[in-house]
């Protein structure tokens, strides 16, 4: 059986990974919708988001700030290409807060210096 490479296959298979049953399982469509969309049939837009968000390739964005960030495998990634694991998130954090502490102890001795 030879199939065509229209560009909803390629979006579908190449682009998300994602079987013809793992897409009807996620958009509650029929095997059968999904291959129409593969033959050429237009997927609607908010099916093919549902897929890049499926895959990792999009995260639903509500605020501006995050457009462009994503997630491949356990990985948080910026739009400028820098990949964030859980470790490294957590690592920032403590920085984040032994900075505090530190700014927070210098600020009561200056206080205290009457500086």
């Amino acid at each position: 059986m030879e199939r065509e490479l229209t560009k909803n296959f390629i979006f579908r298979w190449f682009e998300c990974g994602l079987s013809v049953e793992e897409v009807a399982n996620l958009c509650f469509v029929s095997v059968r919708q999904v291959t129409y969309w593969d033959k050429g049939t237009e997927i609607p837009p908010v099916y093919k988001r549902l897929m890049r968000m499926a895959c990792g390739r999009e995260l639903p964005t509500i605020f501006k700030a995050w457009e462009g960030w994503r997630m491949k495998n356990d990985c948080l990634i910026s739009p400028n290409g820098v990949m964030y694991d859980r470790r490294r998130i957590e690592a920032l954090a403590i920085i984040q807060v032994e900075r505090s502490e530190r700014q927070m102890a210098a600020f009561y001795w200056r206080k205290k210096l009457g500086m």
